[in-house]
């Protein structure tokens, strides 16, 4: 029996090294499966009683053999491996080469060159260690298991499993006595089987005329055998370009991956120099709107510094209105003075700086010369304070000495509530001030 269809040979590969059969890659095909299944129901409906089994180590023929156990229920101890002798033909520098185009052409090689011994025709030689054998290495082999099997078995019926065509073909020639040059006659088909084989059956297949189908093969056989001598690189082996195959696709991979990369680089890059472009845009247009807007001097106010700037305001009139004994307190004529104490219900003696002795109820509501003295001597004021030389600072203290007196004995003059009208006119035409220069 030949094993069924492996995966190799569905791939159109031919496989001979012996450290290469047991590989999974050699197992069944799900054809295979099925052909060894299909062969295993012949027996049975043949009524054929196998009672023990040989099979090579290649691993379509283990798997072969499992499927063989189970569909005619043997025991295990009964099916048992044959390490060397059932082993295939090695075919050297052409193995993993195309299945069909190299066995057409060891065929035709067989055929022309083998002669009924099967000396002649080998293949070249390789060197990974696949035996270039000739059908007659392969017959010694075959001749030393069947003396092994007559020697342990008696009276069995024994189910031999090989991993190829040719090597039951050859036992068939040697039973019968037919020249190995017309093995390929008796080729088996994967997954077939053939029971009684003796002299008599082989010789009455001999006479047959070889079909239609073989002798084509032989004529393209030699038509490839001969290419393949003339030009030994043009049969190219399949694992050989497979792996170049695999690193084609690894190097088109990494090149697409670098393209991607360089790609997305180049995005980034491009995403970076418009970003920098919007902010400098970004900045370029508030640029523009602070100077609409009358840039940094001249924006909007804080509200916090024109209320500072209104209390010091009014500290600074009573300050330019004590100058010294000589001159008028305010620095304005009398009359001047009534007109704006009337505008502001201040009494005129407060305004002219008459001094009088203040109530203390007054003074302790009002508490005017703690408030200047704070916003005079707060940390707003202190840059100018030291920025003034030892002189200037002298007259600057005794200015606002001076300031504080006036100061009060104008608030001490009137009442809280006119205080505080006054106070927020002042205030108010100093916002209104600010907003004319800021529209300026």
């Amino acid at each position: 029996m030949r094993a069924g269809e492996s995966l190799l040979e569905e791939d159109d590969t031919w496989s001979s090294n012996p450290l290469f059969l047991t590989n999974r890659e050699a197992a069944l095909s799900d054809l295979g499966q099925r052909q060894v299944v299909e062969a295993c129901r012949y027996l049975k409906r043949e009524g054929i009683d196998v009672t023990q089994g040989r099979y090579s180590l290649a691993a379509s023929c283990a798997d072969t053999a499992d499927i063989v156990v189970e569909q005619l229920k043997l025991g295990r101890d009964r099916v048992v491996p044959e390490f060397t002798y059932l082993d295939g033909r090695g075919v050297g520098a052409w193995d993993f080469a195309s299945l069909n185009k190299t066995q057409e052409a060891v065929w035709a090689m067989d055929v022309d060159e083998a002669g009924i011994s099967g000396r002649g025709g080998r293949p070249p030689e390789n060197d990974d260690g696949t035996p270039a054998e000739t059908l007659g290495e392969q017959v010694t082999r075959l001749q030393n298991c069947i003396s092994l099997l007559e020697t342990l078995y008696t009276g069995d019926t024994i189910l031999l499993i090989f991993p190829d065509g040719t090597g039951p073909a050859l036992l068939s020639c040697c039973i019968g006595g037919i020249p190995l040059s017309r093995v390929h006659e008796f080729n088996y088909d994967s997954g077939e089987i053939r029971y009684d084989i003796n002299y008599d059956s082989i010789n009455a297949l001999a006479a047959e005329p070889p079909s239609q189908d073989y002798l084509d093969i032989i004529q393209r056989g030699r038509e490839e055998l001969a290419e393949l001598r003339r030009n030994p690189d043009a049969l190219r082996n399949k694992k050989d370009l497979k792996f170049e195959e695999e690193q084609e696709k690894e190097r088109l991979v990494l090149e697409a991956r670098q393209l991607e990369d360089a790609k997305r680089n180049q995005e980034e890059r491009i995403r970076q120099e418009h970003g920098g472009d919007k902010r400098e845009e970004e900045e370029k247009r508030k640029v523009e709107e602070r100077q609409r807007s009358g840039g940094e001097d001249g924006g909007p106010v804080n509200p916090a510094v024109v209320a500072f700037a209104a209390i010091a305001g009014g500290a600074g009139v009573a300050m330019s209105g004590s100058g010294g004994d000589d001159e008028s307190p305010v620095g304005v004529s009398t009359a001047d003075n009534e007109s704006t104490a009337e505008e502001m219900d201040i009494s005129p003696v407060a305004v002219n700086g008459n001094s009088r002795q203040p109530e203390e109820d007054e003074v302790t509501r009002l508490g005017v010369s703690g408030v200047v003295n704070g916003m005079l001597t707060n940390g707003d004021m202190e840059d100018s304070s030291e920025n003034m030389t030892a002189t200037g600072g002298t007259a600057f203290n005794e200015e606002e000495y001076m300031a504080d007196v006036q100061v009060e004995d104008a608030m001490e003059s009137f009442e809280i509530e006119d205080y505080d009208e006054a106070w927020l006119g002042s205030i108010t035409d100093i916002l209104e001030e600010t907003e004319v220069d800021a529209n300026k």
